[in-house]
Protein backbone atom coordinates (compact mmCIF):
# COMPACT_ATOMS: atom_id res chain seq x y z
CA UNK A 1 0.00 0.00 0.00
CA UNK A 2 1.44 3.53 -1.31
CA UNK A 3 0.70 6.47 1.08
CA UNK A 4 0.10 9.79 -0.49
CA UNK A 5 2.19 12.83 0.61
CA UNK A 6 -0.14 16.06 0.88
CA UNK A 7 2.43 18.09 -1.20
CA UNK A 8 2.63 15.50 -4.56
CA UNK A 9 -1.13 16.50 -5.15
CA UNK A 10 -1.27 19.49 -3.47
CA UNK A 11 0.84 22.01 -5.45
CA UNK A 12 -1.28 21.46 -9.12
CA UNK A 13 -4.39 21.73 -7.12
CA UNK A 14 -3.44 25.19 -5.78
CA UNK A 15 -1.63 26.54 -8.96
CA UNK A 16 -4.92 25.35 -11.03
CA UNK A 17 -7.26 27.73 -7.99
CA UNK A 18 -4.31 30.10 -8.34
CA UNK A 19 -4.81 30.93 -12.10
CA UNK A 20 -8.16 32.04 -12.76
CA UNK A 21 -7.83 34.31 -10.06
CA UNK A 22 -4.62 35.53 -11.08
CA UNK A 23 -5.99 36.47 -14.70
CA UNK A 24 -9.17 37.89 -13.55
CA UNK A 25 -6.39 40.80 -11.64
CA UNK A 26 -4.75 41.53 -14.45
CA UNK A 27 -8.48 41.78 -16.60
CA UNK A 28 -9.00 44.06 -14.46
CA UNK A 29 -5.52 46.10 -13.41
CA UNK A 30 -5.22 45.93 -17.98
CA UNK A 31 -8.95 47.78 -17.60
CA UNK A 32 -8.01 50.54 -15.25
CA UNK A 33 -4.76 51.54 -17.26
CA UNK A 34 -6.58 51.81 -19.98
CA UNK A 35 -9.37 53.92 -17.99
CA UNK A 36 -6.55 56.27 -16.74
CA UNK A 37 -5.03 56.46 -19.61
CA UNK A 38 -8.35 57.62 -21.75
CA UNK A 39 -8.40 60.28 -19.16
CA UNK A 40 -4.46 61.47 -19.28
CA UNK A 41 -5.36 62.06 -22.93
CA UNK A 42 -8.40 64.08 -22.22
CA UNK A 43 -6.77 65.96 -20.08
CA UNK A 44 -3.79 66.62 -21.74
CA UNK A 45 -5.90 67.91 -25.08
CA UNK A 46 -7.65 69.96 -23.04
CA UNK A 47 -4.26 71.68 -21.71
CA UNK A 48 -3.19 71.98 -25.05
CA UNK A 49 -6.49 73.68 -26.66
CA UNK A 50 -6.29 76.11 -23.03
CA UNK A 51 -2.95 77.28 -23.95
CA UNK A 52 -3.96 78.26 -27.38
CA UNK A 53 -2.25 75.77 -29.57
CA UNK A 54 -3.90 75.62 -33.33
CA UNK A 55 -6.60 72.56 -32.56
CA UNK A 56 -4.80 70.50 -36.00
CA UNK A 57 -1.25 71.21 -34.56
CA UNK A 58 -2.94 70.28 -30.74
CA UNK A 59 -4.64 66.61 -32.42
CA UNK A 60 -0.92 65.38 -33.97
CA UNK A 61 0.48 65.74 -30.39
CA UNK A 62 -2.77 63.90 -29.01
CA UNK A 63 -2.16 61.36 -31.27
CA UNK A 64 1.29 60.95 -30.41
CA UNK A 65 0.73 60.97 -26.75
CA UNK A 66 -1.83 58.46 -26.96
CA UNK A 67 0.33 55.94 -28.99
CA UNK A 68 2.96 55.99 -26.25
CA UNK A 69 0.36 54.67 -23.84
CA UNK A 70 -0.81 52.20 -25.82
CA UNK A 71 0.53 48.31 -24.80
CA UNK A 72 0.75 47.01 -28.40
CA UNK A 73 3.30 49.54 -29.45
CA UNK A 74 5.57 48.21 -26.94
CA UNK A 75 5.63 44.67 -28.61
CA UNK A 76 7.56 43.62 -32.60
CA UNK A 77 5.55 43.43 -34.66
CA UNK A 78 5.28 39.69 -34.97
CA UNK A 79 4.63 39.51 -31.39
CA UNK A 80 1.22 41.54 -31.43
CA UNK A 81 -1.60 40.57 -29.79
CA UNK A 82 -5.13 41.19 -31.58
CA UNK A 83 -6.98 41.51 -28.22
CA UNK A 84 -4.41 44.54 -26.97
CA UNK A 85 -5.21 47.82 -27.61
Amino acid sequence: MTTRTSSGIGMPVAIAATVPLLLVRLGLTFLRMKLKRRGAVRRFRRALLRVGMAPELAERFVADYERLGRLRSYFPEGMRLPIIG
